[in-house]
This record gives structure tokens, C-alpha cells and sequence, in this order.
């Protein structure tokens, strides 16, 4: 085999691969950034967060509740403000760490969207329906505007009928 047969073959076996490769990682990278499973992560992330919130916001309306009823109905009503602090602090943390987590998911999703994606339709938050539909609308207003221009001209094109039939 001659020298520039064999390098022809490594290049075109060579190129075989790269573009299988680049493929390869354009299927991975749509499979990983796909709009289901990110909205399915997300869901989860931020749910899970959102459950805590919630569970310690519960934890310091029952604590509230104890102090209340503590006050109104022991003997001296002695104000016990300690029996709340603990659950107002796993509430604040609860909730200050589900908009720390909002709050990183957003903007990784930023991140993936300007920086790893470059079809607009790929980016996660794409609404197809919504763009079809902007389309469509476009459309029927310039549709609309050559009715509206169609109709001026038969109306012209009548008073010019209208005219020459009077000359005649």
C-alpha cells in the first residue's frame, strides 16, 4: 500500500470517528439536558427544600401554639420565649437554604442555557408550543394586512369600472 493511500485512510477513519464521537456526545448532551428530566430534577431539588420549609413552619406554629397556651392557661403566665427560638431557627435555615437551592438551580440552568446549548429550541424553558403559536399569530397579521390591501384594490379597481362605465 502506497504511503498516501494509507494516510488517506487513517484521515477519512479518523474523521469516521470524530464524527461518531461528536455524535455520541450531542445524544448524551440532549439526554442530560433534556427539558423532562431537568424539570424532573428541579422538581425534586426544590420540592424536597420546599417540604422541609414547610415541616419546620409547621415545628414553629405548634411551638407557638405551646407558648400561647403555656401563657394563658399556667398559674403566673410566665412568658417562656426559649420554647420558640429553637423552631424559629430551623425554620429560618429551612427556609433560607430552599431559596439557596432555587436560587443555584437557576442559575446553573443560566449557565447550560447560554454556555452549553446552542439551539435555541434545546434550551431548557424552550416553549415550542408558545413560539408556534407567536408564529402563527405573525402570520395572520401579515395575512390580515393583505386582505385589508386586497380589498382597497378591488374597491379601486370597481370605482375605476364604475367610472369608465359612466365615460362610455
Amino acid at each position: 500500500m502506497s504511503r498516501k493511500k494509507r494516510k488517506n485512510e487513517f484521515i477519512e477513519q479518523r474523521d469516521l470517528l470524530l464524527e461518531k464521537s461528536s455524535a455520541g456526545w450531542v445524544s448524551f448532551r440532549r439526554f442530560l439536558f433534556a427539558p423532562n428530566l431537568l424539570t424532573f430534577v428541579i422538581s425534586v431539588v426544590v420540592g424536597n427544600a420546599f417540604g422541609g420549609a414547610i415541616k419546620d413552619l409547621v415545628s414553629l406554629l405548634a411551638s407557638f401554639i405551646s407558648f400561647v397556651w403555656r401563657w394563658l392557661f399556667t398559674q403566673n403566665h410566665p412568658m417562656y420565649f426559649a420554647a420558640t427560638q429553637q423552631a424559629w431557627s430551623a425554620f429560618i435555615t429551612s427556609f433560607l437554604t430552599m431559596i439557596s437551592i432555587a436560587l443555584a438551580v437557576y442559575y446553573t440552568i443560566q449557565f447550560i442555557n447560554n454556555k452549553l446549548i446552542n439551539s435555541e429550541s434545546e434550551k431548557w424553558g424552550y416553549d415550542e408550543p408558545h413560539e408556534d403559536m407567536m408564529a402563527l399569530q405573525k402570520l395572520q397579521r401579515e395575512n390580515n394586512d393583505l386582505i385589508k390591501k386586497n380589498n382597497e384594490l378591488q374597491e379601486k379597481v370597481l370605482q375605476a369600472l364604475a367610472e369608465s362605465k359612466q365615460k362610455s
